[in-house]
């Protein structure tokens, strides 16, 4: 009997985040192990996944964020597309907010715009993020989650005053402001972060150029002022 050998399924993400300039970056990783170079976030799918959950895993392990996935994006199988072996990547679009962090897999990370691509990457990759920003072309991109929808229209469904949006807080850094944001959500506080530009100039500063508002529902005004009491104590001890 003749012995199948077959290609390996694997997954690539191309992760969109908010650049602190309001331009739309993606996530790119420095791969520790070879082939090196800078690579789009992937990996192999594990038996008993699907697709889906493949790319949200290698999303989580090699970025540390948590990714909603948007559209997927196409299929690649040249069999020379990795030197290692002939595999099959289906690759997703995702966005995710935060800060993202290399995984054990990388030795580096970064969110690039399109413009700052000018070095080579691995794999079929340059092709995939040409296909990619062709389609973005045609498809512009929206960073707002199902989640900041979802809570949007709940405030703007709700017809009671517990149901508005107030005020958290101000800072300074959008950075931080994700932080918070993360923070408060493990917490059970969903909320949203406002940008306000006072002289049009980004990203925020400290001498008086703008901020960033944190908003929770008036609900959860309370809960969110003492959980943010309980997370910047910490910071005040360093």
């Amino acid at each position: 009997m003749v012995q199948r050998r077959n290609p390996i399924p694997t997954v690539d993400i191309i992760i969109e985040l908010k650049l602190p300039d309001g331009r739309i970056g993606i996530i790119l990783i420095e791969r520790k192990n070879p082939p090196f170079g800078w690579a789009i976030p992937g990996g192999f799918v594990e038996y008993g996944e699907t697709l889906e959950q493949a790319a949200i895993r290698e999303a989580r392990e090699e970025t540390g964020l948590k990714v909603e996935l948007i559209h997927q994006l196409h299929t690649y199988s040249d069999p020379n597309r990795d030197p290692r072996f002939h595999t099959i990547s289906t690759v997703f679009i995702a966005r995710a907010s935060g800060q993202p962090k290399a995984g054990d897999d990388a030795k580096n990370i970064r969110v690039v715009s399109q413009e700052e691509i000018n070095f080579p990457l691995a794999f079929d990759h340059r092709q995939i993020l040409e296909d990619y920003f062709l389609w973005r072309q045609k498809n512009p991109v929206s960073l707002e989650t199902s989640e900041q929808k979802n809570f949007i229209n709940n405030n703007q469904e709700a017809q009671s005053p517990e149901g508005s949006l107030a005020e958290l807080c101000r800072v300074w850094s959008l950075a931080e402001a994700e932080v918070i944001k993360s923070f408060l959500g493990t917490n059970g506080i969903t909320c949203l972060l406002k940008g306000q530009i006072v002289h049009s100039i980004y990203p925020f500063t400290m001498d008086g150029l703008g901020e960033t508002i944190i908003l929770v529902l008036e609900k959860d005004l309370k809960k969110a002022s003492e959980l943010l009491k309980e997370y910047s104590l910490p910071k005040t001890q360093k």
